[in-house]
Order: C-alpha cells, then sequence, then structure tokens
C-alpha cells in the first residue's frame, strides 16, 4: 500500500509539473519547429488540407513562427496549384505568408529566396496589368535580398539575369545589369556561367554548338547534358534530346525528372496541332510511366500530377474509362494534385530546412 501511495504521489507531482509547464509554453505549441516539420510530412503525403489547418492552428498561437509562415505559404500555393481559377487571388495570400516569414526572420536565406520565387511569379502573371512595373521592382529587389544574405547563391543571380534581359528597358529591364552578373559567374563557375551566358544569347545563336563546347570540357556533369538536351527540343532534334537526357540521369539520377519534360514536349507538338494527339499520346504516356517507375521514386504530388496528366491524355483521346479512374487515382494520392500544364516547382516540396537549388526559367517552356 505505501508503495502504491508513494507512486500515486509521484504521478501527481509529476502531472501538476507537467501542467504548470504547459502554463507557460502552451502543450500545443511547445515544438512548433517539429509541427511545422508535421506539417511538411503531411503535405508530403497528400494531406494539404490538414497540413495548412494545423499550420493555422500554430501561427493562431504564435504569429511570429516564421518557419510556420514559410510553410503555410507553400501549402496554399501547393493547394492553388489544384484549382488554377483561383490560382491569382490565392498567390496574393501566399505572397503575404511568405512575407511575414520573412518579416519574423529576415536573415533566413531559404525564406527570402522562396519568396523570391512567388515575386517573379505574380511578376508573370502581372505581365499584362498597369502594375507591371511595381511588380518587376519587388521581384529583382526580392532577389537582391537574397543575394545579401548569400552572394554565391547563383540560381537567384541567374534569376536576376533573366528579368534584366527578358524584361524591357521601358518595363524595368536592364541589360548591362544582365551583362555584369552574367560575367560574375562567368569568373567563378564555368556550368553557371554558361546557363548565365546562354540567357543573354542571340535568338539566331548556335545554342546547341555552345552546350557541346561546354559538354567536352565538362563531360561528368549532369547539368550540362540537361541544358543540352532541351537545347535539342528547342530545335525539335528529339532523337538528340533523348540521347542527353539519358547521359544526364546517368550522371545524376535525380535527373529522372526529365522525362517530365520529354513527356511536355510531346504535349507541345499535340497542342500545336491538334490532329496528332492519337497519335503523339502513346510517346507522353511512354515518357510519363518511366517516370512514375523510376528510381528514385517520385515525390506523392508529383506522381498524382503526373497520373493527372495521364488522366487529361486519356479523357482526350476518348478513352474516358481509362481517364476517369486515372483521374480518381490521381485524387487518392493527392486530392489538391497540380492542374497546371507545367510541373509543380520543386521549391514546394524541399524540406523547409534545406536550401533550396532550384532554377525555374519563367520565359521558356523546359
Amino acid at each position: 500500500m505505501k508503495t502504491k501511495n508513494v507512486s500515486k504521489r509521484q504521478f501527481i507531482i509529476l502531472t501538476l509539473v507537467i501542467v504548470t509547464v504547459c502554463m507557460f509554453i502552451s502543450c500545443n505549441g511547445q515544438n512548433l519547429d517539429e509541427t511545422v516539420q508535421q506539417a511538411y510530412e503531411l503535405r508530403m503525403n497528400g494531406q494539404a488540407d490538414s497540413a495548412k489547418v494545423l499550420l493555422e492552428q500554430v501561427i493562431a498561437e504564435d504569429s511570429n513562427n516564421a518557419a510556420a509562415w514559410f510553410e503555410l505559404a507553400r501549402t496554399k500555393q501547393h493547394i492553388g496549384l489544384g484549382n488554377p481559377r483561383e490560382l491569382v487571388s490565392v498567390m496574393e495570400e501566399v505572397q503575404q505568408f511568405s512575407q511575414n516569414a520573412v518579416d519574423n526572420e529576415p536573415s533566413n536565406v531559404i525564406y527570402q529566396y522562396y519568396k523570391a520565387n512567388v515575386d517573379f511569379f505574380s511578376l508573370y502573371m502581372a505581365m499584362r496589368n498597369e502594375d507591371f512595373s511595381k511588380e518587376f521592382k519587388k521581384a529583382s529587389e526580392s532577389y537582391r535580398s537574397v543575394l545579401d544574405l548569400k552572394p554565391d547563391y547563383h540560381e537567384a543571380k541567374l534569376a536576376l539575369i533573366e528579368l534584366h534581359s527578358m524584361i524591357s528597358p521601358e518595363m524595368g529591364g536592364n541589360p548591362s545589369i544582365a551583362e555584369t552578373y552574367v560575367q560574375e559567374l562567368e569568373a567563378v563557375d564555368v556550368v553557371f556561367g554558361a546557363k548565365a551566358r546562354e540567357i543573354i544569347m542571340p535568338e539566331d545563336a548556335d545554342y546547341v554548338e555552345f552546350w557541346k563546347a561546354i559538354a567536352e570540357k565538362q563531360m561528368n556533369n549532369a547539368e550540362v547534358y540537361e541544358a543540352l538536351g532541351k537545347t535539342y527540343l528547342y530545335t525539335e532534334n528529339i532523337e538528340e534530346a533523348i540521347k542527353a537526357f539519358k547521359k544526364a540521369i546517368s550522371l545524376n539520377a535525380m535527373k529522372n525528372i526529365l522525362h517530365i519534360d520529354l513527356g511536355k514536349f510531346y504535349m507541345m507538338q499535340a497542342m500545336q496541332n491538334r490532329a496528332l494527339l492519337d497519335s503523339i499520346a502513346p510517346l507522353i504516356e511512354k515518357e510519363f510511366e518511366i517516370y512514375l517507375k523510376s528510381q528514385p521514386e517520385p515525390i506523392i504530388p508529383l506522381k498524382a500530377y503526373i497520373t493527372g496528366q495521364l488522366a487529361m491524355i486519356k479523357l482526350r483521346t476518348g478513352d474516358e474509362e481509362a481517364g476517369n479512374k486515372l483521374k480518381e487515382e490521381a485524387k487518392m494520392l493527392d486530392p489538391n494534385y497540380s492542374k497546371a500544364f507545367g510541373a509543380p516547382n520543386q521549391i514546394l516540396f524541399d524540406p523547409p530546412d534545406v536550401i533550396s537549388r532550384v532554377l525555374t526559367f519563367f520565359f521558356r517552356p523546359f
């Protein structure tokens, strides 16, 4: 009896200690960073809506939690891609949430780079709006802020090169700024320098020969063969593009995502000539199915996206039964799978504590 009484007393004391601690740090939010990680994992497993609810609870308890704002912004963008008609209005929230993350942790380059990408995306959507100059300034300043935090963040510099070279001076672009950044990258990294130079090369330049020359010096660099393969795609030399992509994948298995680019290339051909869809559909399906079966195994959001794309192809070629079945499979994987033509940006899926090396060219299809 005495032993039982002591045990009960110890249990009561322990309970009182826990309750007292909870009063000060709140049990619901005692591990906010762990909760953010949990929300990320939920989203990566096709439960973005649940992740959103969890993150909103965290922010309601601590509105200064930068990690929660960052992950909520990505979650909202993820959900928005599942309903493109509402994406414009959703992106206004995403832009604000990403700003909140930066405001609460201004030294975090992960949050700043994501915000810059969001601002660039918003700029892209505002191409015909009267606020374009304002959005251009916001996007360019965001990328410069990334470089202030991490001067060797080459992806941010490439984005600035694209901005200043592709946008006319009347709308905010500045070719001389682009050239300066190109020369800076050429001075420190051969491959990034080549990517930078390619952006500002004239349209009639021989891009294939340019990248072939780089490949001769960088024979074991997957990034080079990816760039060469995409250059072949632009010239519609699909056989050489496939060879280059295979080389890239052999050097870096993560380049298996290039099968999506090949599938998209075939889809663009069908979009330009609807009469070709029936004959091209098998080529599209082949590349997408190779990707789904490849290693490393695709993440669930991309599995769902590709499955949805396969469903669309089946439906448009008249196979409603197969199309509807694939559509349901996509929803089972991720109810908010992206309905956009282009694959969702990988920056949405990088772990929340990892510096993203994603580079998305907004003025190119691949």
